[in-house]
């Protein structure tokens, strides 16, 4: 059996994939380290991987980030948090992830390293020479980030095109805006790495992040992905990963009602953007109200506020949470802000899609949403209520966005992201020893 370190980036959706996949390789009879903040000691430890956790330094709880980071609050702009997250949040915590593999690789010799999109701690060993470190692997837990010849800069959610004019475009776009708009985070990470000896990135940070690992697992099948002519090797698509089946479930007393020949549809804000209702659920709830042929259900993802529960329309039904693998084998439609986790489970199950979402990645997420026909992109966090219904009515009075979800439900099934990864682990070559650097 082997030895594998597994290192996530301290949010949720970050660690809770690669949980997962510590939990399908101790199962195999693999020893595996978890290393992430000591707030998910527990869960890491009930996958049956040994823990150790982050440096003080960076061992924050994410739901601090306001406390840690108060001058983020007091920019302006979304595109000024986004670069002030990826400069301090993330290269800054390159050289103490760095040196806490490195600690944890002197007594743990590890096969490879397994870290999320985002872990950008292997820098420094992916920079130096081959023989001195064990494979790394990364998992692409959103959206391929990876600039190519047929796509558009990532982050403005333009369609990809590889016809002579779109390449024109695309090159064009890529090296302008990767300078224009993020060339003061390339200095940065840049200048960290120099500090570390390690050297300036050979390509663009996002690029970097894909490219410089051994092997690029992306957790979705190649349908929901733009095609790229110049995707390297490295890149491989093993499949959505599903959260795990729900165990002792107890059905709300209202649960035959989905079966009761209404249209389900599903409205969530996911795990983090839930603190305000208004923003989606509320315009859903709104729109859909008092129409006869529809169930509406909404998860909250916390505690139901008052004030929705005290308006419930009377066709729909609202709990904090509801595990997926029940739920969405009932829905017509999910309404969602475009988790990449949420969408690719939705459709593995054949489910069509209305997506509203404007951080992070999301807007990319709902692009490829559309661009792939599955669903409706409504372009905006915080669409009104008629936008919502329209949408909604749209895709299930149009036979073709469901037609193009179980088209994607059956590429899903032909992959096992678990597996896949397992697979692509086990054919690494095993590592009799690393010389400390």
């Amino acid at each position: 059996m082997a030895r594998y370190l597994i290192a996530a980036t301290a949010l949720p959706g970050h660690v809770l994939p690669m949980l997962a996949i510590a939990q399908h390789l101790t199962g195999l009879g693999h020893e595996v380290r978890v290393h992430t903040a000591s707030q998910f000691r527990a869960q890491a430890e009930a996958t049956g991987a040994s823990f150790t956790p982050f440096a003080r330094a960076i061992d924050g709880d994410y739901r601090d980030l306001d406390e840690r980071f108060p001058e983020r609050r007091r920019l302006n702009s979304p595109h000024a948090q986004l670069c002030f997250g990826l400069k301090h949040f993330f290269a800054d915590a390159i050289e103490a992830q760095h040196a806490g593999l490195r600690a944890i690789l002197e007594d743990f010799e590890a096969d490879a390293i397994v870290v999320d999109t985002m872990f950008c701690g292997t820098f420094p060993l992916l920079l130096g020479p081959r023989d001195e470190r064990p494979a790394v692997v990364a998992v692409g837990i959103s959206a391929l980030p990876l600039s190519s010849c047929d796509t558009a800069f990532f982050g403005t959610a333009l369609p990809p095109s590889s016809t002579p004019e779109g390449r024109a475009r695309n090159k064009a776009m890529n090296a302008n805006l990767q300078q224009a708009m993020f060339g003061d985070v390339q200095r940065h990470f840049d200048a960290v790495l120099r500090r570390l000896g390690a050297g300036a990135l050979p390509a663009f940070f996002v690029d970097a992040m894909v490219r410089m690992p051994d092997l690029y697992l992306q957790l979705t099948g190649p349908s929901f992905e733009y095609p790229r002519s110049d995707l390297p090797a490295s890149v491989r698509f093993v499949g959505p990963l599903l959260a795990p089946a729900s165990r002792d479930f107890t059905p709300p007393e209202w649960w035959d009602e989905l079966d009761d020949g209404r249209s389900v549809v599903l409205v969530t804000q996911g795990t983090l953007a839930n603190q305000n209702p208004a923003q989606l659920i509320g315009p859903t709830l709104q729109a859909l109200a008092g129409d006869p042929k529809l169930l509406v259900i909404a998860t909250t993802g916390g505690p139901v506020p008052p004030a929705l529960s005290a308006n419930l329309p009377a066709n729909a039904r609202v709990l904090p949470f509801l595990p997926y693998d029940r739920l969405l084998p009932k829905l017509h439609a999910m309404v969602t802000n475009g988790g990449y986790g949420s969408v690719n489970h939705a459709l593995s199950l054949g489910v069509p899609l209305v997506v509203a979402g404007s951080s992070e990645e999301k807007p990319e997420i709902a692009a490829r949403v559309a661009w792939s026909g599955v669903g409706i992109n409504l372009g905006t966090a915080q669409p009104a209520a008629r936008q919502v219904g329209d949408a909604v009515r749209k895709l299930l009075a149009t036979p073709s966005y469901r037609e193009r979800a179980n088209a994607l439900r059956e590429e899903f099934a032909r992959h096992r992201a678990l597996h896949g990864i397992a697979q692509a682990l086990e054919a690494l070559p095993r590592v009799e020893s690393l010389e400390a650097a």
